[in-house]
């Protein structure tokens, strides 16, 4: 499962964070993405300037996209999210049907999907339903990004599926879960939440939120602050800002992404040096 292939197919691309943590997991090289949005295209044509775009998953068929082995992608969250109306199945955002097909057509090895935790009481069971009549064996966890290093929770359920005649992965239920919990980002001892008086808790949770970036290394090494979130002063316009931000919020955390990767390369190599093989 070494890099250097491209073996990825990306659904619902947004910025490419859940396709460059698989890769960093080691899971390959993406082949194509799929991304309505064109700031977010721009993006990925940025980063990915070899692979091939779609502006619609509805263009991704076996004729006009490359069998891959891991096919990836966080489908629309607003019709399973209780912050909307969670119209579920009702709602016109509700692409999983199309993330089906896909698969069907395909045919892929491995599937990691992701949405909000919401989709466990609004659509998991239809998921979970249409992985096993295509022949998936099916793991599911919730985390949350705080877990990997980040400064703030994000919470996400994340879907591995495999297919038994494609891959051979290993036999425990629950390996998903376990594999995340073994690589969780411990807190600093020394960590604590702000004490000190402030006008809000939104402005307490900000600070907290600072100290624990910093003492985890995450400004350091990703970039992340709040600053530049939280208002517009570097000096791009509004309009840029806005998009940027909306991309921002619509994507994963690539180390939470990344540590899910990890836990798919894990259960494959675990197998092969039980001398299984798909």
């Amino acid at each position: 499962m070494a890099g250097g292939r491209q073996v990825i197919g990306s659904l619902f691309s947004g910025i490419g964070a859940l396709d460059l943590g698989l890769e960093r997991a080691g899971l390959g090289d993406v082949a194509w993405q799929a991304e309505v949005d064109p700031y977010c295209r721009d993006v990925l044509a940025r980063h990915w300037p070899s692979a091939k775009r779609f502006s619609d998953v509805r263009e991704v068929t076996r004729e006009s996209a490359a069998r891959v082995r891991v096919l990836c992608g966080g489908f629309p969250c607003q019709p399973a999210s209780v912050a909307g109306r969670r119209r579920g199945q009702s709602d016109e955002r509700w692409l999983w049907p199309e993330y089906a097909r896909i698969i069907a057509e395909l045919e892929p090895a491995i599937v990691v999907a992701e949405n909000v935790p919401g989709l466990r009481t609004m659509g998991l069971r239809d998921v979970l339903g249409d992985l096993a009549a295509l022949g998936f064996d099916a793991e599911w966890a919730t985390a949350s990004a705080f877990d990997f290093g980040a400064p703030h929770l994000r919470r996400r359920i994340y879907i591995v599926a495999t297919h038994p005649g494609r891959v051979v992965v290993r036999d425990e239920p629950g390996w998903l879960s376990r594999a995340l919990e073994r690589q969780a980002a411990p807190i600093p001892r020394d960590f604590a939440p702000a004490r000190e008086p402030a006008d809000s808790d939104s402005a307490r949770r900000l600070e907290s939120a600072r100290r624990l970036a910093g003492q985890r290394g995450w400004s350091e090494h990703v970039g992340w602050d709040i600053g530049p979130l939280a208002r517009v002063d570097d000096g791009l316009a509004r309009g840029v800002v806005g998009k940027r931000r909306k991309a921002l919020g619509n994507a994963v955390v690539v180390q939470h992404a990344q540590a899910v990767g990890v836990a798919v390369r894990e259960a494959i190599d675990g197998a092969q040096a039980e001398g299984r093989y798909a």
